[in-house]
């Protein structure tokens, strides 16, 4: 049975590690981290706090490009937020990063120690439907949600892809066929509602619109982020 979650509601401890898992955080991590692979950033360590950023830093050293955000905007003394539109390859080709969001980083933590851990968003949905299908055993989704509650925009990502990926033999969960649901009430208008969430309108507010538009783009790249030796890294193209 393929499961979603939210992560308000919690992730079961018994879930078996060799399931495939995507995550997904559209507004804006997510979105975020492909961009930076996109633009050639090595790898990514994600941090579930700034305690923790600062502790990785100091382990890794070298030139590090630290990314992050709190409540939208970036964290003081950080080289860049958490704008996909900030992630240019003139800052971030070829150094490693560390990121630390409010939500995105968060959930990646909690399946640290899971195998088959991928990135998921609307602008690597083909790459995301194709990195599960690699796999035999059902797969689990998670949405990122805001601050601990639900969003529109994450469990609407989720019921496309989940759309895109089922068959008819794949069993889905209650949250998994409502997410689906969403999607086809919405008759093609999910970009929109995606768009008018709450996170959606939040971000307009602080002068972050453009940044909508861009994690709103289907299929801008051919590639998923993975986790790979614990940090998140380029997979496969298309």
């Amino acid at each position: 049975m393929l499961e979603l979650y939210n992560i308000q509601a919690g992730i079961p401890d018994n879930l078996d590690r060799q399931r495939p898992v995507v995550v997904i955080d559209i507004f804006r991590a997510s979105t975020s981290m492909t961009a930076a692979l996109a633009a050639g950033a090595r790898e990514i360590h994600v941090a579930g706090s700034r305690a923790e950023a600062d502790s990785l830093k100091e382990k890794i050293g070298g030139d590090i490009v630290m990314a992050g955000e709190r409540s939208g905007l970036k964290i003081k003394g950080y080289d860049l937020g958490n704008s996909p539109r900030e992630m240019k390859p003139e800052i971030v080709a070829g150094h490693p990063m560390i990121f630390n969001s409010t939500n995105g980083t968060k959930l990646l933590r909690r399946f640290e120690k899971f195998e088959n851990v991928a990135v998921g968003s609307f602008v690597s949905l083909t790459a995301t439907v194709d990195f599960l299908s690699q796999f035999e055993s059902d797969p689990i989704i998670c949405c990122a949600g805001r601050e601990g509650t639900f969003s529109a925009e994450d469990t609407l990502a989720a019921g496309l892809t989940i759309s895109r990926f089922r068959n008819n033999s794949l069993e889905l969960d209650d949250a998994a066929e409502f997410a689906c649901r969403q999607v086809d009430l919405s008759e093609g208008r999910w970009l929109e509602w995606a768009r008018n969430s709450y996170h959606g309108r939040y971000l307009a507010t602080i002068d972050l619109a453009e940044d909508l538009d861009y994690c709103l783009t289907i299929d801008k790249f051919d590639f998923i982020p993975i986790k790979k030796n614990d940090v998140i890294v380029r997979g496969g193209t298309i």
